[in-house]
């Protein structure tokens, strides 16, 4: 028997302010089998939540909807056969259908456990829903023992009649909730985010236990869920919602190894999903793993001023209960710590006293230079502390969103013109701009705990405390506000993030802080902590896969440290890529290669109307095509997408554009280069030639990398992506680069170097030689200027040999004025197949930019003459 049937489901609140909304479910169709564990995920705002209240009843039932119903509701929702929700036609109107909520049948824990929670004691919340199906004492009784232990609230059950649940803490809230629907056994149970709250391991305690229960009496479970690790642990099935629709069903092994498909509609990728394009599942690896010299980068930050300063710090709550027990915390001004540890272990008793909420006990505590423990003084702590509370709806008092922004500028005397721009810019960074004239009352969790992000940031506290930031967020916007809030601490604000989220902390902070039983059981770095395996169990904690997998490859010895982020990782694996092979090719193997590949062209294309090489990378290859077609003129682009200290940056910047080429409009361009790796730098030269220039591009490389996103036209060998390519014109530039990477293989690389007895090899010998005798004179070159097309291949041996990066080749005097030579600060090298009068002009030109020295080498005869 189907659980739910949902049949082009369409559904949009109504609204009563005359604006026009979307439907928030849009052609809904779904079917769950009895039995099933369907878990739902997506992006904040896709209509997860909305599609669980439709298939609860409470939406459209609960609702008062305005005149003209069909316009707001389509398609039904069926629940074990009968319909829950639909639209009917009565007379000459529409009306809705169906049977609504099916409670006890259908249970839902909602997001929020505070918006159901009906009763002043824990034993009634579980005993109210048992006493309206009319169960005898002795059958209640039972239940709520089970439900209770099932959850993990056992040892509260003696004195469940005397403790309220605002008593409780966020996560034991959300597990008394779910007890209180456990214990009515329903045959269907809606779970919206019902452990966010949860500290890793109560989360898996309580999902297990639902699935084993499920099992037992097969319970149909709907799960919505950001985790990945539970979906791929307990589901069956996952829909994947986006802009109101199912856009993704299937297994959660086919659907969290479809990466790319997951980012495109934000969903949380589990750890090793992320790092899948280095750890390849077919025959070949990625790479050798070895034992590694590698260690990560780590910032630290420098001494500043003590903001925070906690002594002996104890707290009890009215009825006795302790929650904190001598805590002694010193945190220094811009400092950014997670505070972690299970559910009731103090943490968010510990953020009251430290945001003035709360006086200790005992104990001193001196926030940003205000006495906590003065009740007058505490007072002022406010001003100086923000606190987004683990419950937003805890501090959100407006009716717009705006405005809730505005709320907090406004008791401070700051005037709403002047704040427009500031709240303007907040809720763009937190993704709701599009929001900003909606009632908060209809966001939904996830928004609103951004909105109370906001509410904070906006008021520029020195110090800001978090209770679980990105609790109910999808993967980019838990990015995003992680972003802002490092922007924020970037800027000298102190932060505080009371988490559960392993990866957040790993990611984000340098200092974690772990908390048990009211006491402080750890106090220093991410990667330390999660070396230490007794404290993680004793709080309830549970590193990241990722990590887990870096520890093991430390104690089997192949790293030093264990990698805790995304970050490292990313090093890591750049690191290996260096490590992990090289690709020699001689020169003559070079040539032989660009001659199969010019023949391969001239098959397909025909002869090339012009040539375009990238430089430096493309001079070699020019040249060796360019002996085949001497009469072809050569035209030079400098373009990079890496940063001056070798990083990748966002794009491909391009320096130069040959103008000439604008007037071809026959025939074909080939743009050449040596290597394609990565493939943007060859992808956006070619798209650039494009939009100036009419006539055909096609591009040719020597090698192409296995990983490049683009693959050019023309190749000769396709390399693997963890291969270092080595050629022989890049001696100096690859010994050095080996030299720092990785020292133990420079005296094999550098036997690669030597031995070349062919006119190649005596060429860069002379080349060589040239660069030792030019070194001797001081010239210290700034820039090689070189004369095309004979001199390429000479200008880019030296450009290594002296280490000289700014090359640049020119035709003629008129191409002098498109060199990069602005503020050059040195002499220029000008490198000439000979003496000429044309040289000699360009020479002059030259001057007028700096010393210049010329090289005249003679190509045939390994022998040169200096002047300068």
């Amino acid at each position: 028997m189907d659980a739910v049937v949902i049949k082009d489901f369409f559904w949009k609140y109504p609204n009563f302010t005359g604006i026009k909304t979307d439907y928030v479910l849009k052609g809904i169709n779904l079917t769950i089998k009895e039995g099933e564990f369907l878990g739902i995920t997506g992006r904040s705002g896709s209509g997860k939540t909305t599609l669980c209240f439709s298939i609860s009843g409470l939406v459209p039932h609960q609702l008062r909807i305005p005149e003209h119903v069909e316009e707001h509701i389509s398609g039904k929702v069926e629940v074990f056969g009968q319909l829950v929700s639909g639209v009917k036609k009565v007379d000459d109107h529409y009306e809705v259908d169906g049977v609504g909520s099916m409670a006890p049948s259908v249970g839902f824990v909602m997001q929020d456990p505070e918006s159901q929670f009906l009763s002043m004691s824990m034993l009634h919340e579980v005993s109210l829903g048992l006493q309206m199906m009319g169960l005898d004492k002795a059958e209640i009784n039972k239940r709520i023992t089970e439900a209770l232990d099932m959850v993990g609230l056992g040892q509260y059950r003696d004195v469940a009649e005397r403790i309220h649940p605002a008593e409780l803490s966020g996560g034991q809230k959300q597990r008394l909730i779910i007890a209180s629907f456990l214990a009515m056994k329903p045959k269907l149970l809606i779970l919206d985010e019902p452990t966010s709250d949860l500290d890793p391991a109560g989360k898996l305690e309580v999902m297990k236990t639902i699935a084993d229960l499920r099992k037992k009496s097969n319970m149909t479970i709907i799960l919505v869920e950001h985790n990945p690790d539970v979906m791929l642990k307990f589901a069956d099935r996952i829909a994947v919602m986006y802009g109101g629709r199912i856009v993704q069903l299937g297994k959660p092994l086919e659907l969290y190894s479809r990466p790319d498909i997951l980012r495109e509609y934000n969903v949380y990728l589990p750890d090793v999903s992320e790092l899948s394009e280095y750890f390849s599942l077919d025959e070949k690896p990625k790479f050798q793993l070895e034992k590694s010299s590698f260690v990560p980068e780590r910032k630290t930050r420098p001494k500043t001023s003590r903001i925070i300063d906690v002594k002996g710090v104890s707290y009890s709550y009215p009825d006795g209960t302790k929650a904190l027990d001598n805590i002694t915390i010193e945190v220094e001004k811009g400092e950014m710590i997670a505070i972690v540890g299970q559910n009731g272990s103090g943490k968010s008793t510990l953020s009251k006293v430290l945001s003035g909420i709360a006086a200790p006990s005992s104990g001193s505590a001196d926030i940003a230079g205000i006495s906590a423990n003065s009740k007058s003084e505490r007072r002022k702590i406010p001003l100086h502390v923000g606190y987004v509370f683990q419950n937003p709806d805890h501090q959100i008092f407006t009716r717009s969103v705006k405005n809730e922004l505005y709320y907090g500028l406004k008791n401070i005397g700051i005037k709403r013109d002047e704040a427009e721009e500031s709240i303007n810019s907040v809720l763009a960074g937190v993704g709701l701009a599009d929001k900003a004239d909606e009632d908060p009352i209809f966001l939904g969790r996830g928004q609103k705990r951004r909105l109370a992000v906001a509410s904070s940031i906006i008021m520029k506290p020195e110090i800001l405390i978090v209770d679980e930031p990105t609790t109910g967020q999808d993967y980019k916007m838990s990015k995003e506000i992680m972003e802002l809030l490092t922007e924020l601490n970037i800027e000298g604000t102190t932060i505080l993030i009371i988490t559960h989220d392993m990866r957040l902390v790993a990611e984000y902070c340098r200092r974690v802080v772990v908390m048990s039983k009211g006491t402080i059981v750890f106090d220093g770095t991410p990667e330390k902590l999660f070396m230490e395996d007794d404290i993680l169990e004793l709080s309830s904690l549970s590193e990241p896969q990722s990590v887990r997998i870096s520890k093991e490859l430390v104690r089997q010895g192949f790293l030093r440290k264990p990698l805790i982020s995304a970050r490292e990782w990313l090093q890591f694996f750049n690191f290996m890529r260096l490590k992990s092979g090289f690709e020699f090719s001689t020169y003559n193997e070079m040539d032989s290669m660009a001659q199969t590949l010019i023949d391969t062209i001239l098959d397909k294309k025909g002869k090339p109307a012009s040539l375009v090489y990238i430089e430096r990378g493309g001079m070699v290859p020019a040249y060796m095509v360019l002996k085949r077609f001497p009469d072809i003129r050569a035209h030079r682009i400098r373009a990079s997408y890496y940063s001056d200290v070798g990083t990748a940056s966002k794009d491909v910047e391009i320096y130069n554009f040959p103008k000439e080429l604008s007037s071809i409009e026959k025939g074909y361009i080939l743009l050449i280069d040596e290597i394609v790796d990565t493939g943007k730098t060859m992808l956006r030269i070619r798209d650039e030639l494009k939009s100036h220039v009419d006539a055909e591009i096609v591009t040719a490389s020597i090698f192409l990398k296995r990983q490049s996103s683009y693959v050019p036209d023309f190749y000769s060998k396709l390399v693997e992506s963890d291969l270092w390519v080595v050629l022989p014109y890049e001696r100096n530039e690859t010994i050095h680069s080996i030299g720092i990477k990785r020292p133990e293989d420079l005296n094999r690389v550098s036997a690669l170097f030597t031995g070349d007895a062919s006119n190649y090899g005596k060429i860069d010998d002379h080349a060589r030689k040239i660069a030792d005798r030019i070194r001797e004179k001081s010239w210290d070159p700034k820039i090689i200027v070189y004369k095309l097309p004979e001199s390429l291949l000479f200008a880019r041996i030296l450009s290594d040999a002296l280490r000289v990066n700014n090359v640049a080749g020119i035709s003629d005097r008129e191409e002098i004025s498109d060199l990069p030579l602005a503020n050059l600060e040195g002499s220029i090298l000008l490198v000439s197949p000979g003496m000429s009068p044309e040289i000699e002009a360009i020479k002059s030109d030259l001057s007028s930019y700096g010393r210049v020295q010329i090289i005249t080498p003679n190509f045939e005869v390994p022998d040169a003459y200096l002047s300068g």
